[in-house]
């Protein structure tokens, strides 16, 4: 980790003296003159600023020693007292000129993975030490000039590329402002390449197409370098909203399932309070299959889609005790829009049956990529528009869980005539098969 204090500029120095417990001024003359083996120090720091997070190293490994049970703490330095740090440990986790880290005590300073911009780092980073570097890469830059035999006309377009790619680069992991930072390197770029265009027509600097055109290539390569943070920024944006989204979905599953299982088991529970078997096999039923739904990893069932409308219908017969005619027209394979179907459809029909009125009856046709389930009550209806909001059943088990898996649902409701759940998924088109229509078509 790179910690924020006893730092010069950005803590990769100090971050690696502290792990490999060598003096951080050796460490920090080891990069400078690795700079002088064309550049490695400079790539070498580069690499460990975007990799290394920021963080205490001291105060993580005391963090998770405190957490770690003592029985399964190792023995290979022998016993060590538990909840503090012995003067040995605190000696040889100084930070290579004597002084601790940061706040060893404090697991609060312990958290890893915490985003540091580069103007952040310039921002804590000492004034004195900011300026030394900037006196060093001058006297660089002058020595490249003097042994490189550089021309005079190349240091305002140098100067202005550097600064732009360090502009683009200002603001590497911040939550916001990446793409102003981009933008304007970008644009000092093409500044840079217009002045060098601009002196290089001036008559007796002798500047070639050629080098022009070298100067254009370069200028690609400032720019995609430049649009790196950016796009690291987009990627980084895009994987948090996919889990997010993925969470949602999983606590909305989750919700969905609490209401069809637990809540309708309640439900049972109390109609039949006086019947104590009847209370009793519900609650086992109930508890198999919350376990089986926890802890079992959840894959696609092997039902059909017509079979699972036939399974459902008498699982729900069989729990309310009311007939459910079935028609099936066609089949489509098991999949996790025609999983996703069957339990929004099984809930319609709970409604159907708790808050309708007879006959109910459920309809399923699949083919030419798409399954269609209506199902159907002749209760008294209700108001579609006035669902409350807590009405689960409705929103999660139905309607949402369905439009999770890309499909639609429409609930037509009107007094005197019943209720009517029109569902609608599309599947793969090699899904759908043809299949015999049930007996119970005859009542169509």
């Amino acid at each position: 980790m790179r910690p924020k204090r006893g730092r010069m500029l950005c803590g990769v120095c100090r971050g690696v003296a502290m792990h490999t417990g060598v003096g951080v001024g050796w460490v920090r003359l080891l990069f400078v003159a690795a700079t002088c083996m064309f550049g490695a120090g400079i790539v070498a720091y580069v690499f460990l600023w975007l990799f290394m997070p920021v963080g205490d190293p001291v105060a993580a490994a005391q963090a998770r020693a405190a957490a770690r049970p003592a029985a399964s703490s190792p023995l290979s330095r022998g016993n060590r007292r538990m909840g503090g740090w012995t003067d040995g440990e605190r000696t040889g986790a100084a930070n290579g000129d004597g002084a601790t880290s940061d706040s060893p005590a404090d697991p609060a300073l312990a958290v890893a993975g915490q985003s540091e911009t580069l103007l952040d780092a310039l921002k804590r980073a000492p004034k004195p030490a900011l300026v030394a570097l900037a006196g060093l890469a001058l006297l660089a830059i002058t020595v490249v000039m003097l042994y490189g035999g550089v021309a005079g006309e190349l240091i305002l377009p140098i100067l202005l590329a550097v600064t732009g790619v360090g502009m683009a680069w200002l603001r590497y992991g911040a939550k916001d402002g990446q793409l102003w930072s981009m933008l304007g390197g970008v644009t000092l770029l093409f500044v840079a390449y217009a002045v060098f265009v601009f002196e290089s027509a001036i008559p007796g600097w002798g500047a070639s197409p050629r080098r022009i055109i070298m100067a254009g290539f370069i200028l690609l390569a400032g720019v995609c370098v430049s649009i790196v943070p950016w796009i690291s920024s987009l990627i980084r944006e895009l994987g948090t909203e996919r889990a997010l989204k993925e969470r949602e979905e999983e606590r909305a599953d989750m919700t969905a399932h609490l209401h069809d299982g637990v809540l309708q088991t309640l439900a049972l529970i109390q109609l039949h309070s006086n019947e104590p078997a009847t209370v009793f096999t519900l609650a086992r039923q109930q508890e198999r299959e919350l376990r089986e739904w926890l802890y079992q990893e959840r894959t696609t069932s092997d039902r059909s889609v017509s079979a699972g409308i036939k399974a459902v219908a008498a699982q729900v017969e069989d729990t309310h005790g009311k007939p459910i005619e079935v028609v099936t027209v066609g089949d489509a394979r098991p999949s996790a829009q025609t999983d996703a179907l069957l339990d929004a459809a099984q809930q319609a029909l709970v409604n159907a049956v708790t808050h309708g009125g007879e006959p109910v009856s459920v309809y399923c046709e699949a083919g030419g990529g798409t399954v269609d389930v209506f199902v159907r009550d002749h209760g008294d209806g209700f108001d579609v528009d006035a669902i409350p909001e807590g009405r689960l059943g409705i929103r999660e088990s139905i309607i949402g869980r369905v439009r999770r898996r890309g499909g639609t649902v429409d609930i037509v409701s009107r007094p005197g005539w019943g209720t009517e759940v029109r569902m609608h998924m599309p599947i793969a088109d090699d899904g759908a098969r043809g299949g015999s229509t049930d007996e119970s078509e005859r009542a169509k």
